[in-house]
């Protein structure tokens, strides 16, 4: 039996209550208690001292706070505020604690149906918001915003990469009410005012060109994207098109499942993506020998990012269709999203792996170069980008 003081133990009991005692998941066992003194048993005295150590300098900084703080004190905020901070010394934006609200707000808009303005977005290397990619017909398409603008304020606010999912709710809304953007773009600021939309998600588009080439849009990988693309690569099929064009420009990404499941029906028996945790297991995909006879071209830009890429670099490393554009976005990093069982409703989002290309790439912060570069010309309705892939159709 080991004697502490029972101050120290009650800190030390508090502490693991907080955080779950997930090292080890003990129970203080009082044996027999001498004035202000307990007796514990060895093996949890030295789990108790551990934690101790590690999280008492985090104690008294809360006391401190609350005993010195100029206004008082909400002790479930400075709760909250723990757990971000645990988050964010990660330095990894894709990673962050979610309260309950967050949560079914982040849930809304991975859903088909949401109200909003209609964008992806991230961030840059300057920890700004940067818009990834508009999404098909939305209220920020038509209103001109574009892939690269920089995020400065929304409704005279500005917010951080830290903040993405504060900027991501300011932004969500009632359909009909407005939002204002301070956008960033080539080192000018301009304001735009948006009127917000219920925003659903159709995520295949297919028209045919002249020439007897089939033009597929892909805005976004949802949880039937796959089974879509399916159906519509059928009937191109029974219509024997000449060519079949896939538009993953300004997409910015969605279900991995889904990206699988395209580049499995375009690509013969191979590799698709690997994906390596922190323990360097590697879980490999492949494709089976099936694969469309229909010749294609995929086109991407900078919008194109996390799915898109896995999809994109996949048929690069592959020799499948040539890649038309200009170079990728750069997201090759795969978040779990995990409700907590604690009865709070909270989540966290959390990076668990990164994605590797075929040929054991890396594609986070670094991209996908295209087979043939094409770049868009400034205020120039022209698709050069279009025209090139029909050009190596014919």
């Amino acid at each position: 039996m080991v004697p502490m003081k029972k101050r120290n133990l009650i800190i030390i009991i508090v502490i693991s209550l907080i955080i779950g005692a997930a090292a080890g998941g003990f129970s203080v066992r009082t044996v027999s208690t001498m004035g202000d003194m307990v007796a514990v048993r060895a093996k949890d005295y030295m789990l108790m001292k551990q934690m101790y150590q590690k999280y008492s300098k985090l104690d008294r900084l809360e006391r401190f706070i609350q005993a010195n703080y100029y206004k008082e004190t909400d002790p479930e905020a400075l709760q909250l505020g723990i757990y971000r901070g645990l988050f964010y010394g990660l330095q990894d934006v894709y990673s962050y604690y979610m309260t309950s609200d967050e949560y079914e707000a982040m849930l809304v808009t991975t859903s088909s149906e949401f109200q909003g303005i209609g964008i992806t977005f991230s961030y840059n290397e300057m920890n700004k918001l940067v818009i990834v990619s508009t999404m098909d017909d939305s209220p920020a398409e038509k209103a001109g915003l574009r892939t690269g603008d920089i995020i400065v304020m929304v409704d005279g606010v500005a917010y951080s990469a830290a903040e993405m999912d504060e900027a991501g709710a300011k932004m969500r809304g009632k359909p009909g009410t407005k939002v204002k953007l301070t956008i960033e773009r080539n080192g000018e600021t301009e304001e735009y005012t948006i009127t917000r939309a219920n925003i659903v998600k159709h995520s295949i588009k297919t028209e045919m060109l002249d020439g007897n080439i089939a033009y597929v849009r892909i805005s976004a990988f949802e949880e039937h994207t796959g089974d879509e693309f399916a159906t519509e690569l059928r009937s191109l099929e029974k219509k024997q098109v000449k060519g079949m064009i896939v538009d993953l420009r300004n997409n910015g990404g969605g279900m991995v499942s889904a990206g699988v499941k395209i580049a499995d029906l375009l690509l013969p028996e191979c590799t698709i993506v690997s994906l390596v945790n922190y323990d360097g297991d590697k879980t490999v995909t492949n494709s089976d020998k099936n694969a469309t006879q229909i010749p294609y071209v995929l086109l991407v830009n900078g919008g194109t990012a996390s799915t898109s890429e896995i999809l994109a670099a996949a048929i690069k490393d592959n020799n499948g269709g040539k890649l038309v554009g200009t170079k990728t976005f750069g997201k090759g990093v795969v978040q779990s999203i995990i409700p907590l069982d604690d009865g709070s409703g909270d989540a966290i989002k959390l990076t668990t792996s990164q994605y590797l290309s075929p040929n054991g790439k890396v594609i986070h912060e670094k991209g996908i170069e295209p087979s043939v570069t094409v770049e868009l010309k400034e205020n120039d309705d022209r698709d050069y980008q279009l025209e090139k892939a029909i050009e190596l159709l014919k």
